[in-house]
Order: C-alpha cells, then structure tokens, then sequence
C-alpha cells in the first residue's frame, strides 16, 4: 500500500485535560457568564468528532479486512479486499486533511473571539475555546497514529506474503526491489495462483 500517512501529523501537540469530551455544550458551559455566544463555536466542534466518528470506523474496518485478508486464497477476492483496503485509507487521509482545516478555521475564530470584550486571554471562554480544540488536535494526531501502525503493519504483512509465493514458485528469495515492483505492478496478486497449483490452496502463506 502507498505511505499514504507517514509524518502527516506529527506535529499536533497534546496537553493533559484538554478532551473534547470535558464540555456540556447544553448546560455545563455558562456562555452569558463568558460574554460570549459559543453556539457556532460549539457546533462546528460536534461537526468535527462527527468526522473523527468515521475516522475511527474506517480504521475498524481497515483492520477486518485485513483480518479477513489472512484467511481467503482466491485471487480475485484479495485483489478486490486489497482494493477497498487502499480506498479505506484514501478516505481516512482525505477526512483528517478536511478536520486539519477545519482545525486551522477553529483557531482563527478564536484568534478573533479573543477581541471581544470580556473574552481575551485567560478569559472563561478563551480557556475553553483553547481546552476543546487542543483536545479534538489531540484526538486526531491518536486517531491518525493507530492508523499508522495499522497500515504499516498491513504493508509488512503484505510484503512477506509476496515473498513467500515468490520462493514457493520460483525457489528463490527476491530481493525488495523486486517485491516493491511486484506489488506495484498487481503482479503479487497472480503470484497466489500460481503459488496454490505449485503447492496447493494455502501452503504457500
């Protein structure tokens, strides 16, 4: 699979205490105290764990898949698993990018927010505009980790079966280069057939 993640979030900084969960957009926030209305502010957040919602789906599954992945021997079905696998990641990239945007809007508001009178810096509503949207940074840059670690785990999986129907069929161990052009190609996919009338359904895994 692409390195569709690598290094893509490593700069969200967490800070202890600051979950999106802490807050009662209906009750616990007392918004009049504050001087300020944070309705939109509160809703555009309910929008983005929405987003992260489906983050955390795709990321489930992501992972059944590949644990299906282990048990099928069918040519055409780990082709087409492989395939939705690749879209389930391109979904969880694109989603993260739009949060990071969305983010980045989050802190101009507040930015902006931070004029009004009553609600500049160290104010109640600055610290809790501050506390809710470090937490949701730090819910993304969790969430996008796990996905990481999962995807690179899938990629190295992936390459040592590769290789391992490629020494079943031809008796020698290829090299990485060789294995990276097998997979880029879709040639690693014909290699399971081949592998299963060598050997028989599931010896070469």
């Amino acid at each position: 699979m692409n390195d569709l993640f690598s290094g893509s979030f490593s700069r969200f900084k967490s800070e202890p205490n600051n979950s999106p969960d802490n807050y009662n957009p209906k009750g616990g926030v007392q918004m009049s105290a504050m001087g300020a209305n944070l309705d939109k502010f509160f809703e555009d957040v309910e929008g983005i764990k929405d987003e992260l919602k489906e983050i955390e789906q795709l990321h489930q599954h992501l992972h059944q898949s590949h644990e299906t992945l282990k048990t099928i021997h069918n040519a055409k079905s780990i082709k087409n698993l492989r395939s939705q696998m690749d879209s389930d990641i391109s979904l969880a990239l694109k989603k993260a990018k739009l949060i990071k945007v969305r983010l980045e809007a989050l802190d101009r508001s507040n930015a902006s927010n931070r004029t009004q009178p009553g609600c500049g810096p160290g104010s109640s509503s600055d610290r809790t505009r501050t506390s809710v949207l470090n937490g949701l940074r730090k819910k993304l840059k969790d969430s996008m980790e796990g996905f990481n670690t999962l995807r690179q785990e899938i990629g190295s999986e992936y390459k040592e079966t590769v290789k391992r129907r490629f020494f079943t069929i031809t008796g020698e161990s290829p090299d990485d280069k060789t294995v990276e052009i097998l997979i880029s190609t879709g040639e690693s996919e014909s290699l399971l057939q081949k592998a299963i009338q060598e050997q028989g359904r599931g010896k070469s895994y």
